[in-house]
């Protein structure tokens, strides 16, 4: 027999008091695991494949020891940037609440990348300044957007990401997806539920849920899930 939810009204107060509600609520239960994926493994071979065939290509048309030295530097810079930055690992950390959810995700980049990115930043500014000084004011239309970027890059950090996922506590939740995650490696399940009842895009979308967990751990977190909510069969 099918039922009939009272759903509420979407506004962004009421998002945000949901959110708060979860991230006031005591923890119940929390995991920890890494996210890494496959690609991860063989990626900087392709990115050193790319830059020697670059600067192969070049210094074949062009023999010149400065090639050499400059696809040295190349790798040296490339392949470390491909691997923290371009496909970095996450810190992955879930926490259930009798209310929803809360999962952070951190980047597991070095804190010297950090400090490279704010220095060139800097150094971006000093150039952008001296060049108007020496110029004028025209040497900053085609330098604007590299001026307005360094300013921007110089406050960046590493910053937690944090999803909040409230519980509708009247509904039932549909899996949409639970199985052991290709992409990942470690092991990886990830489960997805949503409630199909929900038609508006924005609660839909506020209600819907989903996580990331080593898969010795999934029962265990399941079990807690239905604590706190209804599942479909």
């Amino acid at each position: 027999m099918n039922t009939t939810i009272s759903l509420p009204e979407y506004t962004e107060a009421y998002q945000a008091q949901q959110r708060q509600q979860v991230l006031d609520a005591e923890v119940v239960h929390e995991w920890e695991c890494k996210l890494r994926t496959h690609f991860k493994s063989y990626s900087s071979f392709i990115v050193a494949g790319m830059v020697s065939t670059f600067w192969g290509g070049a210094y074949f048309l062009t023999p010149d020891i400065n090639i050499l030295y400059l696809w040295v530097i190349s790798m040296v810079i490339m392949i470390p940037v491909n691997y923290f930055l371009f496909d970095a690992d996450y810190d992955y950390k879930g926490q259930i609440t009798p209310k929803g959810i809360i999962i952070q995700k951190t980047e597991r980049v070095p804190e010297i990348f950090y400090k490279a990115t704010r220095g060139m930043a800097y150094f971006g500014i000093g150039v952008c300044l001296i060049a108007g000084l020496m110029m004028g004011p025209l040497a900053f239309v085609g330098a604007g957007a590299f001026a307005l970027l360094s300013f921007k890059m110089t406050g960046f950090h590493k910053q937690p990401q944090q999803l909040v996922y409230p519980f509708f506590e009247s509904a039932k939740y549909r899996q949409t997806y639970s199985d052991a995650e290709t992409i990942y490696q470690d092991d990886i399940y990830s489960l997805m539920c949503d409630i199909p009842e929900i038609e508006d895009a924005s609660l839909y979308n506020m209600y819907w849920f989903g996580f990331q967990c080593h898969s010795p751990d999934f029962p265990e977190i399941e079990n807690i899930l239905k604590r706190y909510v209804q599942f479909s069969d």
